[in-house]
């Protein structure tokens, strides 16, 4: 689905992604763990053509895509739900919903269908003002949006950040049933413990590397990784 090859990102004169290369296979749930400023986000940022790399390539589907705009990667199958949601807060959540099927109106209708079905308190809230909603909700209308592109791989940036634990588990829970129905997830997360009992596959990102990858039963079971993220 995704294969990262030696990527090497720079903010002016400030490395930031060292020699990264990861890949996510179909109908994964794949996890990128590591502290603040390891490099996670600038990773997703990259994928998604926000950022560019100096080095290497990044493939969609087998498509190379490094050098692809961002607002062209949507329609390849590419979805990126951002760190903050970034949901548009004088819409209602159903004119949310059309803006994410900007490029798919065809599916419009049925979409915001799927998408109350699976998040039923937005259905409750279609006509409420965005920016009215619980952090919570707006990060359920910011799954909900990308979800309406139909996409193939969904990149999910710290979904569960700022929420009370009962709605970290129900964002997860919906994660959970994504995945069951198709659809491959890259998910950057601080939440450590939760990722990896969810994910197929982890990395560890430290100082912009990859410092270990495996299973996510393997990396919950590490020592290493309880000690420094799972407070083992």
């Amino acid at each position: 689905m995704l294969k990262v090859d030696n990527i090497n990102v720079y903010y002016g004169q400030i490395h930031a992604l060292k020699d990264i290369s990861l890949e996510v296979h179909p109908d994964e749930i794949v996890a990128l763990i590591g502290a603040n400023g390891a490099g996670k986000t600038t990773t997703l940022h990259t994928i998604s053509g926000l950022l560019r790399t100096k080095t290497g390539s990044i493939t969609l589907m087998g498509e190379d895509i490094t050098h692809i705009k961002a607002d062209k990667l949507v329609s390849k199958g590419l979805a990126h739900v951002p760190e903050g949601r970034h949901v548009f807060l004088q819409m209602t959540v159903q004119e949310n919903l059309e803006m994410g099927a900007y490029t798919n109106s065809a599916y419009t209708k049925d979409g915001i269908l799927d998408v109350f079905n699976r998040f039923p308190r937005l259905k409750h809230r279609r006509n409420q003002i965005a920016g009215t909603l619980s952090g919570g909700e707006q990060q359920m209308l910011a799954m909900g949006r990308a979800l309406m592109s139909q996409p193939k791989l969904l990149m999910l940036d710290e979904p569960s950040m700022g929420l009370a634990p009962i709605l970290v588990q129900q964002i997860f829970d919906i994660i959970t049933e994504l995945h069951k129905s198709g659809t491959t997830v890259l998910l950057v997360e601080q939440n450590a413990e939760m990722a990896l009992q969810i994910a197929d596959r982890a990395y560890v990102l430290e100082s912009g590397r990859i410092k270990l990858s495996g299973t996510g039963k393997e990396l919950a079971s590490s020592d290493e990784i309880k000690k420094a993220y799972l407070g083992g």
